[in-house]
């Protein structure tokens, strides 16, 4: 993705046009074309919107903080932990049907892992959440987090996955060298 062809911001109601979006998943279209202006403006969900050059909407991704108990954390707990373990949780990334198969929700993934790991200098962060969507497309939706470096908390149970703030430095590292090495 080219950051002159595609914009990602933080999402103004007035500049980003949701009524024509659709990712394929009606509750999320729903709540994206509905709910989240009142979810933003009471400090819910922080929602990001891609655009195309055009302006119109390809893409979406939601965070909103979030903890996670100690025995329900897995290996993001320590043996002593006590205390809810703070995250941030990824309430949706959405993809609009006619922009899928175009790495734009690769993209917005990376735009969001970079967001986690600038708040966690601000804030405690040990980890980026989120729960994938349980429906016919699940597999291909694990695959894809899984592929980014996610990881499930339980393989009995894999639709809940994280990836820890520690990891998304590393691999933005890795990405900022890959980068000046390309540049001549």
């Amino acid at each position: 993705m080219t950051e002159q062809k595609y914009k990602i911001t933080q999402f103004e109601k007035a500049l980003h046009d949701r009524s024509a979006f659709s990712c394929g998943v009606p509750p999320i279209d729903n709540w994206i074309k509905t709910s989240i202006s009142d979810e933003t403006k009471n400090d819910r969900v922080r929602l990001w919107c891609g655009t195309d050059p055009d302006g119109t909407l390809f893409g979406a991704y939601a965070l909103n903080p979030h903890s996670v108990v100690p025995e329900e954390a897995g290996p993001l707990a320590r043996r002593k932990d006590r205390k809810p373990i703070p995250v941030l949780y990824l309430t949706c990334l959405a993809i609009d049907v006619r922009f899928q198969k175009m790495g734009l929700g690769e993209a917005l993934m990376g735009h969001a892992i970079e967001k986690a790991a600038q708040l966690s200098k601000e804030i405690p962060i040990s980890a980026i959440v989120l729960d994938v969507f349980e429906d016919e497309n699940f597999d291909r939706r694990l695959a894809f987090y899984a592929r980014l470096g996610f990881s499930s908390f339980d393989p009995n149970k894999p639709a809940r996955m994280y990836l820890t703030i520690a990891d998304a430095r590393v691999a933005l590292a890795a990405q900022e060298k890959q980068k000046e090495k390309a540049t001549p």
